[in-house]
């Protein structure tokens, strides 16, 4: 009689260890709907971190273009007067497909074009855009490009955002 009660124990002890099915199945599908709410706020963090290396990348640029300003109290209207790369020359370089200074919408412009494939940022542009106070000092401002290729602005860092 002892021998049966003590197999009976280890029997329901055996049966008891480890997952059921369900438990198993509610486990997944409680994961699965964790996911589904955070796989979108890190897709928009990645984007957005993407765009602030952008904005950092375009110091460089900006610094050229200040440098010409000062030493000739003109605006460069082109990577090669501010001593920049070629405007596509810059594609080697993480999420940047092309640094073009310009005229538009001001001389002096910065305009960066980001390389994300398969992104809604892919292709989309941001500006540094110079002006100068009444003691003609360089004041920029950070901002999406007008019109279809400019950011949206849930993406860009809050220096670049205007109002």
């Amino acid at each position: 009689m002892r021998n049966s009660a003590a197999g009976s124990a280890r029997r329901q002890v055996e049966s008891e260890a480890g997952f059921t099915l369900i438990e198993l199945m509610m486990s997944i599908a409680i994961v699965s709907i964790l996911l589904v709410m955070a796989l979108p706020t890190y897709v928009e963090y990645t984007t957005r971190s993407k765009v602030s290396e952008a904005v950092i990348f375009m110091a460089e640029a900006k610094t050229s273009v200040s440098e010409y300003y000062y030493s000739n109290r003109s605006m460069p209207g082109t990577n090669d007067q501010a001593g920049l790369l070629d405007p596509n020359g810059y594609g080697v370089y993480d999420h940047i497909a092309r640094l073009a200074v310009s005229s538009t919408p001001v001389p002096g412009s910065i305009t960066v074009t980001l390389s994300v494939p398969n992104s809604s940022i892919d292709r989309k542009q941001l500006q540094l855009v110079p002006s100068t106070n009444s003691s003609n000092e360089l004041i920029w401002r950070c901002q999406a490009v007008p019109g279809a290729t400019g950011l949206e602005s849930r993406y860009l860092p809050t220096n670049c955002r205007s109002g």
